[in-house]
């Protein structure tokens, strides 16, 4: 199990400016994943490579937030630090508001149980 405590992640409307071959992250996106570098980087040895579950939680910042528009980021930046091999490996993803978080962001990462077993 990998337990992080992050910056609050920027909702995915903010990811990315421009389109097309235009494309490409945003300025507040680069700022926030150099940030949560700081927090993983030396973490995890290895990458997760096998179906994994994540857990989510964040302290709310304002009434306005949508919860899922959050989640995009954080899995991103997990694997841009190599904390997973993939996101397309995730098999469970929870998520939830938690006023009493010492942090903004805590994201729980571990092998989904199903893969734990075999």
């Amino acid at each position: 199990m990998i337990r992080l405590s992050l910056p609050y992640p920027p909702s995915a409307w903010d990811l990315y400016t421009g389109w097309g071959k235009s494309r490409r992250l945003s300025g507040e996106y680069r700022k926030w994943r150099e940030d949560c570098g700081h927090f993983i980087r030396g973490r995890n040895e290895h990458p997760i490579s096998v179906p994994f579950s994540c857990s989510i939680a964040l302290k709310r910042p304002n009434k306005r937030q949508d919860l899922d528009n959050r989640s995009k980021a954080i899995l991103d930046a997990l694997q841009h630090y190599g904390v997973i091999k993939n996101d397309n490996l995730l098999e469970r993803l929870t998520m939830q508001w938690d006023a009493g978080l010492d942090a903004e962001c805590v994201v729980i990462v571990q092998p989904a149980e199903e893969a734990m077993a075999a």
